[in-house]
């Protein structure tokens, strides 16, 4: 007879406990079998990400080919119009966010100034500070199917019209208010090429705010 206190070679629980049965791991062909469900959807979780990856290589190949192939299009000259073209804009637009950042560090009169790369925005006037917010901004995007992109605006703008809650610059950029401690806590979606500051900022800065006030992005 066997003595059912006798631990089993084979069997890594303790029989004095009350336990039995086998906790040797078993292979991928046990894993398989007692969790197909999971298995199904991690390979297919992972046959999607392989097939986005691919999606991705071809879509930049093709990308890569075209601009070859209109390059070699192009004779020598048309090839160094488009790159002086090209570099010329890029240097108009370094040279006009210059200009409104030290233009915003001059101007005697009270004014916003917006810090776009650091996402800050000061109520100042010649170059003293009087408030710095922290500010979040809206996303890059096309409001009809045949319209320009809205980004957030850059250079020197000014205050069209203030409501309870906003203040709406020349040419459609609105700035907002939140009740959330920071901007960038809040979730809610925020208008295409808008800023968004705290409700205590909002209200801190409203007594100063009037039309015409100049808003300097850099």
């Amino acid at each position: 007879m066997v003595n059912p206190l006798t631990p089993d070679p084979g069997d890594r629980r303790d029989p004095v406990k009350g336990r039995t049965g086998d906790r040797r791991r078993g292979g991928w062909r046990d894993f398989r079998k007692n969790y197909p469900g999971f298995v199904f959807t991690l390979l297919l979780a992972l046959g999607i990400m392989l097939a986005i990856d691919g999606f991705l290589i071809m879509k930049r190949r093709t990308y890569t080919e075209e601009v070859a192939r209109l390059q070699a299009n192009m004779s020598h000259q048309e090839r160094a119009q488009t790159e002086a073209i090209v570099a010329a804009e890029q240097n108009k637009t370094r040279i006009a966010l210059e200009l409104a950042r030290r233009q915003a560090k001059i101007d005697k009169a009270l004014h916003l100034s917006v810090a776009v790369d650091s996402g800050k925005m000061y109520l100042e006037r010649e170059g003293a500070v009087l408030r710095e917010m922290a500010v979040a901004f809206g996303p890059e995007a096309r409001v009809g199917p045949d319209s320009i992109p809205v980004v957030v605006p850059r250079g020197e703008t000014s205050v069209a019209k203030i409501d309870e809650s906003s203040v709406t610059l020349d040419f459609g950029t609105l700035i907002s208010q939140t009740d959330a401690a920071s901007p960038m806590q809040d979730t809610s979606p925020i208008p295409p090429g808008g800023v968004r500051i705290s409700k205590t900022d909002f209200n801190a800065i409203k007594p100063n705010l009037k039309l015409g006030m100049r808003v300097f992005f850099y």
